[in-house]
C-alpha cells in the first residue's frame, strides 16, 4: 500500500505499556480523525474544545450510549503535533478492559489500528523529523542504560543530521562549481581548469566523513553494549561466569569438557552498564566436526568482538601446553583482560596483569566488574561534548558509501577525467549522505527502520 494511500487513513494504538495500570494513552491521528473522535465522546466535547488543551469528558459509545470510561482528551491541530496531522489523545483508566473497549469503539467508527511505528512514520513523511531522530525516538524507547540513553539522546536531538547537514553543503558548493565549468566553460583551451577549489571542498568532506565513520565502534557500543567474547580452553570456567554475570542460569554447565558447542549471546547490565556476553565453545583440537566448527565460529567471534576475555583456570597458569600467548597474538590487536578463574580451588601467584575470580565465592568479582565497567566507560567516554557520532550500520554503511565515492572522484580527478565523470561521483557521495537523513531511500530500508517500534510510537 503506498504511502499517500496510508497516511489518508486515521490511526489508532495504545501508546503506553501492556497490561494493568493506573492510566493508559491512547493516540489517536490522520486526516478526519477529530471528526471520527468527538460522536465517540460526551456531550462536553463541543465542536469549538480548543486545541492542545487536555479537558475531562466521557467515552461513549454512541449507538448504545453506554457509557464506556471517563477520560481526560486533547486534540492537536496538524501540523502542530507529533505526527503533523491532526492527532489526539485518551488517557483513560488503564485497565485492560477498558483499553480494549474504547479501542474496538475507535475501530468501529472509522479509525484503523496503526501498524508498528506508524505515528512515527507518518512524523518522517511529513517532515516532523528526519530518519536519524526516529531512529534516535526508537532507540530512548528501548534505552535500559546511560549510555543507551547518551547514543539515543544524541540522535534525536539532530546533532548528527547538523554534521550531515554540513557535509552536504561542502559537496554541494564543490558540484556548483563543477556544473559552472561544464556549464560556462572559458572559451578556448578548457585543459587547464582550476579545480583546486573542488579538491579542497573534497578532502575537508573526506576527512569529516572518516572521523564519523571512525566514531561508529563506539557510537555502537553506546547504543548496543560491549559485545564480550569469553575465550578459552574448555571447563575454563567461561559458562558458570555467563552465568554469574547474568544472575540466572542461562548456559548449561557440567564437568565435562566440550559441552558447549554452538554460542550463547545475551544481554546484561554491570554496574548500569550494557554488555552482551558471548559464551562460545571451548578453544581446543578436535576431531570431532561439530565441535570443530564450534571452534572456529569461536575464534571469528572473539575477532569480532569489542573486548575478549581470556579465561584460564587458575592451577594451569603454570602450565606449559596453555596457549594463553598463542592467544592473545592471535587475537591482537583486540581489546583483552585476562582472567584466572577457580581461585577458589588453586591460590597459585598470577601475572600482576591478571585477575583473579571465582565465580563460587565471588571472591575477585568486585575488581572484575570493575574492569568491564571501565572498558565500557572507555568506548562512551570518547562520545562526550558535541561532536556528532555514528551509532547503526545503516548510518555507517552510507558514510561508507559517500566516502568510496570521494575515493572514486579522487581517482578520477588524477586521471584526468571530464569534469561529468567528477560531477558524478559527487553525486553518489551526496546521495549516500542524503540516505543517511531519509531524503532518499527505498521503502524497504523505511520498513526495516520503522517496523521494529512498538505498536503505539
Amino acid at each position: 500500500m503506498s504511502e499517500s494511500v496510508l497516511a489518508a487513513q486515521p490511526i489508532a494504538a495504545l501508546a503506553t505499556g501492556p497490561g494493568a495500570a493506573a492510566v493508559a494513552m491512547i493516540r489517536i491521528s490522520g486526516v478526519g480523525s477529530h471528526q471520527l473522535l468527538r460522536p465517540c465522546l460526551a456531550a462536553s466535547a463541543e465542536q469549538n474544545w480548543p486545541h492542545r488543551e487536555l479537558r475531562l469528558t466521557s467515552v461513549v459509545d454512541p449507538e448504545s450510549k453506554e457509557l464506556i470510561d471517563d477520560a481526560m482528551v486533547v486534540f492537536f491541530q496538524g501540523p502542530r503535533s507529533y505526527t503533523g496531522e491532526d492527532s489526539a489523545e485518551i488517557h483513560c483508566h488503564g485497565g485492560p478492559y477498558v483499553v480494549r473497549r474504547v479501542l474496538e469503539l475507535l475501530y468501529r467508527h472509522g479509525i484503523r489500528a496503526a501498524e508498528p511505528g506508524e505515528f512515527t512514520r507518518r512524523a518522517f513523511l511529513n517532515g516532523k523529523l528526519d530518519l536519524t531522530e526516529a531512529e534516535g525516538i526508537k532507540a530512548l524507547v528501548d534505552a535500559q542504560s546511560h549510555q543507551q540513553w547518551l547514543a539515543a539522546r544524541h540522535l534525536t536531538t539532530g546533532r548528527l543530521r547538523a554534521a550531515i547537514d554540513e557535509l552536504r553543503t561542502i559537496l554541494i558548493g564543490a558540484l556548483a562549481y563543477l556544473a559552472a565549468q561544464i556549464d560556462f566553460p572559458d572559451e578556448g583551451d578548457t585543459a587547464h581548469l582550476n579545480l583546486d577549489p573542488v579538491r579542497q571542498r573534497v578532502n575537508q568532506a573526506g576527512a569529516a566523513i572518516k572521523t564519523l565513520i571512525g566514531s561508529y565502534d563506539d557510537g555502537r557500543v553506546a547504543s548496543q553494549g560491549l559485545s564480550v567474547a569469553l575465550f578459552g580452553a574448555p571447563n575454563a570456567g567461561k559458562s558458570t561466569l555467563m552465568n554469574e554475570l547474568l544472575g540466572r542460569e542461562r548456559a548449561i554447565v557440567t564437568a565435562i569438557a566440550g559441552t558447549t558447542r554452538d554460542y550463547l549471546e545475551e544481554s546484561c547490565l554491570i554496574e548500569g552498564r550494557l554488555l552482551r556476553l558471548i559464551d562460545m565453545a571451548g578453544i581446543r583440537e578436535s576431531a570431532d566436526p561439530i565441535e570443530a566448527m564450534g571452534v572456529e565460529t569461536a575464534r571469528r567471534l572473539a575477532r569480532e568482538a569489542d573486548l575478549v576475555l581470556f579465561l584460564v583456570p587458575a592451577d594451569q597458569l603454570s602450565d606449559p601446553t596453555t596457549q594463553i600467548d598463542q592467544w592473545i597474538a592471535e587475537l591482537s590487536p583486540r581489546a583483552h583482560l585476562c582472567i584466572a578463574t577457580k581461585i577458589d580451588l588453586a591460590q597459585p601467584i598470577w601475572p600482576g596483569a591478571w585477575l583473579g575470580i571465582s565465580s563460587h565465592t565471588a571472591a575477585g568479582m568486585t575488581e572484575f566488574k570493575a574492569a568491564l565497567t571501565a572498558q565500557v566507560d572507555n568506548h562512551v567516554g570518547h562520545l562526550t561534548g558535541e561532536q556528532a557520532f555514528v551509532t547503526s550500520a545503516r548510518q555507517a554503511n552510507a558514510l561508507r558509501n559517500a566516502s568510496e565515492g570521494l575515493a572514486r572522484f579522487n581517482a578520477a580527478d588524477t586521471a584526468g577525467a571530464y569534469e561529468e565523470l567528477l560531477a558524478f561521483e559527487l553525486q553518489q557521495a551526496v546521495s549516500a549522505l542524503k540516505g543517511i537523513i531519509g531524503e532518499v531511500g527505498t521503502e524497504d530500508i523505511l520498513d526495516k527502520v520503522f517496523g521494529d517500534f512498538c505498536v503505539g510510537k
